[in-house]
C-alpha cells in the first residue's frame, strides 16, 4: 500500500489543535495543588519525555477543557526546539500545558499518537519549520505552520510497529548512556583508589 501524504490539520479531531493554558504571570508552585502544569522545563530525554518535577498550582481557576487526556501529543511551539512528545498520564492528577505548547489531539483511527510524534521530531520535519519559524530572538512556530505539517502516513499497522521500534530505541540510547555514566563513575573511583 502507497504511503500517502497528509497535513496535519487532516489527522487531528475537530478543534484538537489548541494552545496550552497561558498563565497571568510566573508560575509558582503549590504544594498540595490539584493541578499539574507541564512547563518546557519538564521535558527530559531530547524531549521525548516528561519528567517528575511538575510544578503543581490551585485547580480552582482552570477549565477541564484544558485538562490534557492520555495520547495527546504536545508541541512545543516557542524557542529553538519544535518538538513533540505523546502524554502518558501515571496518575489522577488532572495536568496541564503551559502555553509554550500546543496540545494536538489525534484521530486515533487515522494515526498513532506516538507515531504523529516521532514524526515530527523527524529532521525533515523539523527541516520544514525552521523554514517557517517567527521572531528573531525568541522564535515560534504558529497554529497554521503547524497545520500545514506534511506528514507522511503509512498504515496504523506500520505506524504502530515504527512507534514501538522508535520507544524502545529511546529507551536504549537512555540506559546506554546511563551505563557509560556508571562506567566512567567506577573508573574514576578506581583510579583514586589507587593514589
Amino acid at each position: 500500500m502507497q504511503n500517502k501524504i497528509v497535513t496535519l490539520e487532516s489527522i487531528i479531531v475537530n478543534q484538537g489543535l489548541s494552545s496550552g493554558y497561558s498563565f497571568r504571570g510566573k508560575i509558582k508552585h503549590v504544594q498540595n495543588g490539584g493541578v499539574r502544569v507541564i512547563q518546557l522545563k519538564d521535558f527530559e530525554d531530547n524531549y521525548t519525555a516528561i519528567g517528575d518535577d511538575c510544578y503543581l498550582i490551585n485547580n480552582n481557576k482552570i477549565k477541564s477543557k484544558y485538562y490534557l487526556e492520555v495520547g495527546d501529543v504536545l508541541f512545543v511551539a516557542k524557542g529553538a526546539n519544535n518538538f513533540a512528545t505523546v502524554f502518558k498520564s501515571t496518575d489522577d492528577i488532572p495536568t496541564i500545558a503551559s502555553s509554550a505548547m500546543f496540545v494536538l489531539k489525534v484521530n486515533k483511527n487515522l494515526a498513532n499518537p506516538d507515531f504523529v510524534a516521532w514524526y515530527i521530531n523527524q529532521k525533515n520535519v523539523q527541516n520544514y519549520f525552521k523554514t517557517k519559524e517567527s521572531g528573531t530572538y525568541n522564535t515560534s512556530i504558529n497554529k497554521t505552520t503547524l497545520e500545514e505539517t506534511p506528514i507522511v502516513l503509512p498504515s496504523l499497522e506500520i505506524q504502530t510497529k515504527i512507534a514501538t521500534i522508535a520507544d524502545l530505541h529511546t529507551k536504549e540510547l537512555a540506559i546506554s548512556s546511563e551505563i557509560l555514566d556508571l562506567k566512567n563513575k567506577l573508573t574514576t573511583k578506581q583510579l583514586l583508589n589507587k593514589l
